[in-house]
């Protein structure tokens, strides 16, 4: 298995800014990039393999085939095929829109997923202005 590539996934939000594209050097026209989507699993949304022989398989596609030796035994024995992280960039050059994340007992019950924890590493504060909360 070699290092795997993946497309970015970019979404424009009413809250997204300009320092994506130019920050990760895409040739692309977008306005309002607030999130680029490094790694996703989301139904919908699901990372897709840039480089190599796999190019063109998503997220979804690798785990099923590789399975703990892509993502670990205990990991794969843990989650199964579904890929249990979301990994990408934020640019917000306003608040954030609210967001609710249940835990794993009430996500499982309301929408037979898995809840929701983040974490955040801050690039970048030129305005000053951060308040992050994260649970």
């Amino acid at each position: 298995m070699y290092p795997f590539k993946f497309n970015p996934i970019l979404k424009s939000t009413i809250w997204g800014g300009e320092k994506i594209i130019p920050f990760k050097h895409l040739n692309i026209e977008q306005p309002q990039v607030g999130e680029s989507w490094e790694i996703s699993n989301v139904p919908g949304d699901e990372s897709v393999v840039a480089n190599g022989t796999e190019a063109g398989k998503n997220l979804s596609q690798l785990v099923k085939e590789y399975k703990g030796s892509l993502v670990g035994e205990s990991n794969y024995q843990r989650f199964g095929d579904n890929f249990p992280l979301l990994i990408k960039f934020i640019d917000a050059c306003d608040d954030l829109s609210i967001q609710v994340h249940p835990d794993d007992e009430l996500a499982k019950k309301r929408h037979n997923s898995m809840g929701k924890t983040e974490m955040w590493y801050v690039i970048d504060n030129a305005g000053g202005k951060a308040h992050l909360r994260s649970g």
